[in-house]
């Protein structure tokens, strides 16, 4: 979704510089005319506004590209630094609509709607339309035919050219812009012609490596999570962000040698214990991934600073034939539950298996579904709390294949 094409490399034969100078003393970033470029291409599509990733992410509505970070060129943090400059950041799409001045004075705003996982950003109209009348935008078709003599507004230029050299062309803005090639400060501003194939290929390949390198990465990751679930049960995380990526990878890397046997064995003895299970006396305290790959927590494990193995792990094993099988699927299907808890059971039984369902859900039920809310009814607070902190991320994964929704949330009845 960016704007330029080929990853933001221009040919020498087609390009559009976007520029734009800062009006607000002591705002040089050399990152903000782009990021005002930015912002300006897509409320020109989304007026009313529009919500955009910061960062590559896990989030089912993202692909590859679609973030800011990706989109300029420039990490998370440094893009929340300059956005400030310009624009008002809330936490919460609560805290967006109850602000009383929403822009305080600033051209743009966000929100983070925790509901969704997505950001919004916002246009001041007021502001905007007032800057619009004294900053007029003058298109230029033909650049050859501008002699240095030629007045130029000095607030904002969009030059389009074909098979066009540009070493003709000067503007007094020249200090405080920022062009899409990498043009700052007005200096080199022929980069654009003098860029060779060979420069052009070892950036494309550098992009390409640092691509490659961060799917092996996530696809560590998410073999992480899934190992951390299948053993520990619970994961307090449900979208891997670039950053939680990274550090899942540099742990197996690092902490457990590579080998993601060493890390579902690091998984096995926290299941082991009561008190990293949240089963300790009080269950104030419960060992979740985050913690779990910090290095220092690590090694208290492994010196022994917490008990381990006083917890069982798995329910006595007991072997089921295939008769004993059948016949609960068929009492499942043929009882008189929420169809939709039946459609969702099917699913438990192949994430659990037959035994754990036959124990543990045979008496839950569906007693309504709203919306992205499910409420489950289940025969005792024990039966609940068991349920719900041993089998929810099953629970949730049977429901959202069954209703296609990965927004649902859970809550429990007696």
């Amino acid at each position: 979704m960016s704007v330029l094409p080929n990853n933001g490399l221009c040919s020498k034969k087609s390009f559009i510089i976007l520029r734009y100078r800062t009006q607000e003393p002591g705002l040089k970033s050399p990152y903000l005319g782009l990021l005002r470029g930015q912002l300006d291409y897509w409320f020109s599509k989304k007026p009313n506004g529009f919500y955009k990733f910061l960062e590559p992410c896990n989030h089912p509505l993202y692909k590859a590209g679609d973030s800011w970070s990706e989109e300029l060129g420039i990490s998370r943090r440094v893009f929340n630094a300059i956005f400030d400059l310009i624009g008002i950041r809330y936490n919460s799409k609560t805290a967006f609509r109850e602000a009383k001045d929403k822009f305080q004075g600033k051209l743009y705003a966000s929100y983070h709607d925790r509901k969704t996982h997505k950001m919004f950003f916002i246009r001041n109209s007021e502001l905007h339309q007032q800057k619009e009348k004294t900053l007029p935008i003058t298109n230029i078709s033909n650049p050859k035919k501008i002699s240095q003599k030629t007045s130029i507004p000095q607030d904002k230029v969009i030059l389009k050219s074909t098979n066009s050299s540009l070493s003709n062309i000067r503007s007094s803005n020249d200090t405080n812009c920022r062009s899409y090639g990498g043009t700052i400060g007005g200096k080199n501003k022929d980069s654009f012609t003098n860029i060779t194939s060979s420069s052009i290929d070892t950036k494309i390949k550098a992009q390409t490596k640092k691509s490659d390198d961060f799917t092996e990465a996530k696809k560590i990751a998410e073999e992480m999570k899934n190992i951390w679930m299948e053993e520990v049960g619970e994961c307090e995380i449900k979208y891997l962000s670039s950053t939680l990526v990274s550090r899942l990878y540099d742990s197996h890397s690092t902490i457990f040698k590579g080998s993601l046997e060493n890390w579902r064995s690091y998984c096995r003895k926290i299941a082991s214990s009561k008190f990293l299970m949240g089963e300790g006396k009080g269950g104030a305290f419960k060992a979740w991934l985050t913690w779990a790959i910090k290095s220092e927590n690590y090694e208290r494990i492994e010196a022994g600073e917490f008990i381990l193995n006083d917890r069982k792990m798995k329910e006595e094993a007991t072997i089921l034939t295939t008769e004993q099988e059948a016949e609960i699927e068929e009492k499942h299907l043929n009882s008189s539950k929420n169809p939709l808890w039946i459609k969702a059971g099917i699913e438990l039984m192949k994430k659990v298996g037959m035994l754990a369902f036959k124990q543990w859900f045979e008496e839950i039920d569906i007693v309504s579904y709203q919306g992205d809310k499910i409420n489950l009814k289940a025969p005792s607070l024990f039966h609940r709390d068991y349920i719900n902190r041993k089998y929810r991320y099953q629970i949730l994964s049977a429901l959202e294949k069954v209703l296609d929704n990965k927004n649902l949330h859970l809550n429990y009845s007696v």
